[in-house]
């Protein structure tokens, strides 16, 4: 016979599984759906020769083009009110911001999850942008043009921030977030802040280290996210580095995160000082930047933009080689993500491209693809 439950036991045994389950390496999600509805979307991304296409084309083409394919309802539902490059801009924002919600919809249990703390790079994204635009001065209108509502934060929650009159009221509004805490970092108010590079690279810092920390290495399923993040963290470093590399600048603040699959921060900050031979080789001991390596030189001779837009091809073969091996995981959709983000940076890319009246072959060197 079982033993009478006391009252509060139901209460007691319900907190006891909740933490037993925490800890215990079962998988919780609905893979197999999740990850063939995004192969799917996967397949309908743009093409390289559908870029190639575009570089000859007007604007109203493209938007022609895009508006025949998966912008199709973004573009229908804004043609009558915006035009050109802003119809592009908007679509193509709206879209990324639409089927990211999408994807979080028909996601469940622990894999629903880890896409939204994935996601929530969006909303830092957009943070930078209204800190960016109030900074010069740009107008509401122009900074809600380049927000993409994806992350935790809703567009009524962001176009409320956009309106606020100043940077210190706006900071206020982010009181216990990781911005006001980066903020926080410097010592000072928002409207004492002269350049806001150090504020930024502390933002992304805390985005990935908050990132790790809620994702524990406790499923075969979380292991891989975190895998694909710490290689991220690689990635982004890399940047980093070429780009201080290039310019010869130094900072008053260490910019590199911890957390790399690969490379340690302190290597990291001993190459921003090397030659090109010296930088060279010791590329060419890390299998991130082995490829790399061999080509720097030529991409030295190109400038920084080269260096930087190489590192982000190698984040999409890198994305494409996780989700290859581990096909009903979590890594595929991730893959989805970076790969359809890059595709409307590109869209964005050609827009303003061609309505800056750039030589075709400049704007194809910009393209990450």
């Amino acid at each position: 016979m079982a033993a009478p439950m006391t009252p509060g036991t139901s209460s007691y045994l319900g907190q006891y599984w909740r933490r037993v389950m925490r800890y215990l390496p079962i998988e919780s999600g609905n893979y197999p759906y999740v990850t063939a509805r995004v192969r799917a979307k996967k397949a309908a991304l743009l093409s390289p020769d559908v870029y190639e296409r575009m570089l000859q084309m007007e604007i109203p083409q493209i938007a022609r083009v895009i508006g025949e394919g998966a912008y199709k309802s973004e573009v229908l539902a804004l043609a009558s009110r915006t035009s050109g490059v802003d119809l592009i801009e908007l679509a193509t924002s709206r879209n990324l911001a639409a089927v990211f919600t999408q994807i979080i919809g028909f996601s469940e249990g622990e894999l629903r999850q880890m896409i939204g703390w994935y996601l929530d790079r969006f909303d830092v994204q957009n943070i930078k942008t209204i800190v960016r635009g109030k900074t010069f001065g740009a107008s509401s209108t122009e900074i809600l043009e380049d927000l993409v509502a994806a992350g935790s934060m809703k567009e009524s929650f962001l176009q409320a921030l956009v309106e606020l009159p100043t940077l210190d009221e706006v900071f206020d509004r982010l009181d216990g977030t990781i911005y006001a805490q980066a903020l926080a970092g410097l010592g000072k108010k928002a409207s004492e802040v002269e350049r806001w590079n150090e504020w930024e690279d502390r933002v992304t810092q805390l985005y990935y280290q908050n990132l790790l920390f809620v994702v524990p290495e406790r499923t075969e399923g979380t292991r891989l996210m975190r895998e694909f993040v710490r290689r991220e963290v690689d990635i982004v470093n890399l940047k980093t580095l070429l780009r201080l590399w290039a310019s010869k600048a130094t900072l008053p603040y260490d910019p590199f995160m911890p957390g790399g699959l690969e490379i340690p921060p302190d290597e990291l900050a001993e190459m921003v000082q090397m030659d090109v031979n010296a930088l060279t080789a010791a590329l060419r001991e890390y299998t991130l930047t082995e490829d790399l390596s061999s080509r720097l030189r030529d991409l030295q001779a190109l400038g920084v933009g080269q260096l930087v837009r190489s590192v982000e091809k190698l984040h999409l073969l890198e994305a494409g080689r996780y989700a290859h091996v581990h096909p009903l995981s979590v890594l595929p959709i991730l893959d989805y993500v970076v790969r359809k983000e890059r595709e409307v940076q590109n869209l964005r890319i050609i827009a303003r491209g061609k309505e800056s009246a750039m030589d075709p072959a400049v704007i194809r060197d910009l393209l990450v693809v």
